[in-house]
């Protein structure tokens, strides 16, 4: 529920800002022309970036693993029939609460209205691990965008040069993110986790032309901003191109 106020909630456009909006806008500025562009989100989670690639003409399509962000994803953008309802997020956080009414306030999802995509435009949502989904395509994307995702990998390196593969030449691998490692410190799954300077020079010898690196500070993730507490993140935003020959 709280991921549908980060995506879909006037309420979560700070958090769109910080995490979607420098993906975005490097997209847009390196293909300002959007047609027969297409452009890949992994770790979709409930669809909103993929839904701003496809808004604004580009051919995008999501990947997600979780069935529970499947189903999210598909009742918002295929069920609302251009409908808002109210959610109560934080009904169930019981701990640094300032107020009972902070506690209970309701969001209205969806903010925008999610039909609003052009014909030229082809958006779906794709189902499944993304190794295993796109092991064999190759040269098929111009652009893998990719919020708080290299790190959601077993092996870091194997999503690394998934991506370089799947890219058509000349096209841009756009992350944003941290190194948090989901499988970090889980019993029974492997999980490569390593720094950002070893990613950075992974990225170069697999191929990658760095094009932008930048520190992005105070990056928060679900967070309540009536909460006493906050949870922020110093992310890394990269563009790297993978060369014409």
């Amino acid at each position: 529920i709280r991921q549908f106020e980060r995506d879909w909630s006037t309420e979560g456009s700070r958090e769109r800002d910080k995490c979607y909006s420098p993906i975005i806008n490097a997209v847009s500025s390196r293909y300002k022309d959007p047609t027969g562009i297409s452009v890949l989100v992994p770790g979709a989670g409930l669809g909103r970036l993929a839904f701003e690639f496809a808004s604004r003409g580009y051919n995008c399509e999501g990947n997600e693993f979780s069935i529970f962000m499947l189903i999210g994803s598909n009742f918002v953008l295929n069920k609302t029939d251009s409908v808002s309802f109210d959610i109560f997020p934080w009904s169930t956080c019981t701990t640094n609460n300032v107020t009972h009414a902070e506690r209970i306030r309701s969001v209205t999802v969806p903010d925008i209205d999610t039909t609003q995509i052009p014909e030229s435009a082809q958006f779906g949502m794709c189902a499944g691990d993304f190794t295993e989904v796109y092991a064999k395509d190759t040269e098929r994307f111009d652009v893998v965008a990719a919020s708080f995702f290299l790190d959601t990998a077993h092996n870091i390196i194997e999503y690394i040069e998934l991506i370089y593969k799947m890219l058509k030449p000349g096209g841009h691998l756009v992350s944003l993110g941290p190194l948090l490692y989901h499988y970090a410190g889980m019993p029974n799954q492997p999980s490569l986790e390593i720094p950002w300077e070893d990613v950075l020079s992974i990225i170069k010898q697999v191929g990658f032309v760095i094009e932008e690196i930048e520190d992005v500070p105070e990056v928060p993730y679900i967070d309540n901003n009536f909460s006493m507490v906050s949870v922020l993140y110093k992310c890394k935003f990269l563009v790297a191109r993978k060369p014409e020959t």
